[in-house]
């Protein structure tokens, strides 16, 4: 993991709320309505979706950087794949997915199946340029991998891009880095 520079922990909030709001509005009309958002707002959308990620997200000093497929992994069974798929890397995952798009795409779950590709057929150029698309990652243990090999980092957010990134042969990942504040 390269630390790039240090942001405010409201920048990576606006992210996950971004980026979960891009499933649904296209991405200027996602950011029109969730910039001008006060952090205590943003705190109440992300609380509402895992209160241990709103209690993590605030414990972390923030980081945008770049890491390596091979040194962070993806939530266990993220977006629905096989556990097994899951239980190593980014780049591991990776390399099951490639196979099985290039073999039979329908073994995948429906999310998986309709993102990734998804992401790879219209999003790829964007979701590096974009700070609001950046994946999330946490140190190694924090979420999410309960159970699965430890990494270096665990995306908390972002596991789609990041495999549809992976997938399309980046071997490294720009991203928001969280870091145990040491106040």
């Amino acid at each position: 993991m390269k630390l790039l520079r240090k942001v405010k922990s409201i920048e990576v909030k606006r992210c996950f709320v971004i980026s979960d709001l891009v499933k649904q509005k296209d991405l200027p009309k996602a950011k029109k309505v969730i910039l001008w958002l006060p952090e205590e707002m943003l705190d109440l959308i992300i609380k509402g979706t895992l209160i241990k990620r709103f209690k993590t997200y605030n414990k972390m000093q923030w980081y945008t950087g770049i890491v390596e497929t091979n040194e962070v992994g993806v939530w266990k069974k993220a977006g629905g794949l096989p556990l097994a798929w899951t239980r190593g890397s980014l780049q591991e995952t990776a390399h099951f997915v490639e196979q099985i798009l290039q073999k039979n795409p329908k073994k995948l779950s429906k999310r998986s199946r309709t993102a990734i590709p998804g992401i790879l057929k219209n999003s790829l150029s964007i979701i590096q340029k974009e700070k609001y698309l950046f994946p999330i990652i946490l140190p190694g243990g924090t979420m999410g991998r309960k159970g699965l090999k430890k990494m270096k980092g665990d995306i908390d957010d972002g596991c789609m891009r990041a495999i549809a990134l992976a997938v399309s042969g980046n071997k490294t990942v720009k991203a928001y880095i969280g870091k145990i504040n040491k106040k």
